[in-house]
């Protein structure tokens, strides 16, 4: 008898990206997590979720430019999508990086 192949659908390059970007967080690495966290936001420029965890690593690496300009890129994805109650969470934590924090905080509604 002949054994049949399982066809496995290949993972979508973004995902990739962001298990490689979770194990080097992991590995306390978090500049280079940041960076191939920006690979996976320019592979799937329309993914507020990925522009969202781009935004928290940029912070957690210190460059709080690049992680404005992340989060105001996710909030006008959300906009576009009409997520009100992610568009609320996503104005706190423009606030909170505009006010100076430096971790990320949202109580919830």
């Amino acid at each position: 008898m002949r054994r049949r192949r399982r066809t496995v659908q290949p993972e979508p390059k973004g995902e990739m990206l962001l298990r490689r970007a979770w194990r080097h967080r992991r590995r306390g690495e978090d500049r280079r997590a940041m960076l191939v966290l920006k690979e996976a936001c320019c592979q799937e420029s329309s993914s507020p979720r990925l522009w969202t965890l781009y935004a928290a690593q940029c912070v957690r690496a210190g460059r709080r430019d690049e992680a404005e300009h992340a989060l105001k890129q996710a909030l006008w994805l959300r906009r576009r999508d009409r997520d009100d109650a992610r568009v609320r969470v996503m104005t706190a934590l423009l606030g909170q990086l505009a006010g100076g924090q430096d971790s990320f905080r949202v109580q919830a509604a």
